[in-house]
Formats: C-alpha cells, sequence, structure tokens
C-alpha cells in the first residue's frame, strides 16, 4: 500500500477541456471479478481539486452501480497518508482504488506562416503585413489513471489520457469521467 500511495503523493490534478485516451492496458492475467466498491484518490496538491476530482467520480460511479468512497475525509495529502490508506481499504470495503495523477504538462507553440505579398513596394509592403505569421500556444495535460487491487497491491487497468488545460475543473472533470468509467466497464475493471 506504501508504494500506491507514494506514487500518488505528488500530486496535481489538472483538468483538460476535451479528454482524449493515448494509452490503455490491462494486465492479462488478472482474471476479475469486476469491482464493486472503489476508493477514489485524485494526486493533487490543491486540496479544492482533489475533493471535487474524487466527489465527480464517486458520483458518477455510484451512477454507473458502483459502490466508491473519496478518499480526502480519510487520507490526508502527501506521504503522510501512506499509514493510513491500508486502514480506510478495509474500513470502506473497497475491492479497488481508482488513482488519477498528472503525468505530464507541456506548452506546444504553433507558427502559422503566410505567403508574402507581390507586386512591387507597395504590395510587398501590404504583403507583409498580411503575412505576419499567426502564433498560438496550447497547454496540453497528460493524466495518469490507474486502478489497483488492493488484495494484491497490483497494478490492474491504467489509462493515460490528453487534453487542453482547462480552468473549468468541474466540467472538465466530469468529461474525464465520461470517458473513464465507460472503459472501465467495457475492460471488466468494474461491475
Amino acid at each position: 500500500m506504501k508504494a500506491l500511495l507514494s506514487a500518488a503523493a505528488v500530486l496535481l490534478v489538472a483538468s483538460c477541456a476535451s479528454v482524449s485516451v493515448t494509452n490503455q492496458w490491462k494486465d492479462p492475467s488478472w482474471s476479475g471479478p469486476p469491482a464493486t466498491n472503489v476508493l477514489v484518490i485524485g494526486v493533487s496538491r490543491s486540496d479544492t481539486t482533489r475533493r471535487l476530482f474524487e466527489d465527480t467520480f464517486v458520483r458518477d460511479l455510484t451512477a454507473a452501480g458502483v459502490r466508491a468512497s473519496a478518499s480526502y475525509a480519510s487520507i490526508p495529502p502527501g506521504d503522510g497518508g501512506s499509514a493510513k490508506l491500508g486502514d480506510v481499504v478495509k474500513s470502506t470495503g473497497s475491492d479497488a482504488v481508482l488513482v488519477t495523477r498528472v503525468q505530464r504538462v507541456e506548452d506546444r507553440i504553433n507558427v502559422t506562416p503566410t505567403g508574402p505579398g507581390y507586386g512591387g513596394f507597395y504590395g510587398w509592403y501590404g504583403g507583409a503585413w498580411a503575412s505576419t505569421p499567426e502564433v498560438t500556444q496550447t497547454t496540453l495535460v497528460t493524466l495518469e489513471t490507474s486502478v489497483w487491487d488492493p488484495r494484491t497491491e497490483k497494478l490492474v487497468w491504467t489509462v493515460t489520457t490528453r487534453g487542453v488545460l482547462s480552468s473549468d475543473i468541474p466540467r472538465t472533470t466530469q468529461q474525464l469521467s465520461a470517458t473513464l468509467i465507460p472503459k472501465m466497464k467495457a475492460d471488466g475493471i468494474i461491475r
């Protein structure tokens, strides 16, 4: 359990404007059964972000017919929560632990040039203004969401998602939940 929370302790959950799955893995030796009770951990330095993330996933997992608990009420952020994780898993009866953390944040700069103007000095001058390149910057966030089996302390499923950074954490966390919960059901990770 210590390894699980240590991996989650660096915590910073960010939101993405639109979410797309970039990679997915399921342990081929894991035979289930699908989880019916999930402990949700959002790794974030912001207590508000962590609570928004965990509450959203708990609400949506519950709506999907899976019992779920938020970790923030019982596990403090950081390494100090490692000792409590096993106790929380036992007290909640969780048969899976879902952890989401930021894996990477990258800025992308796109420069779109346009062609030069022609037709002598006057045409060139007008074309120079018209051909000024357009520069845009986009911040991409890659999240890693993992599901662990607390009985074996092994990773059974992991997905990376990517999206454009957004300040609307509730909406984008909802988008992440709407993307991942059906995937977990389809893969037999949750009931």
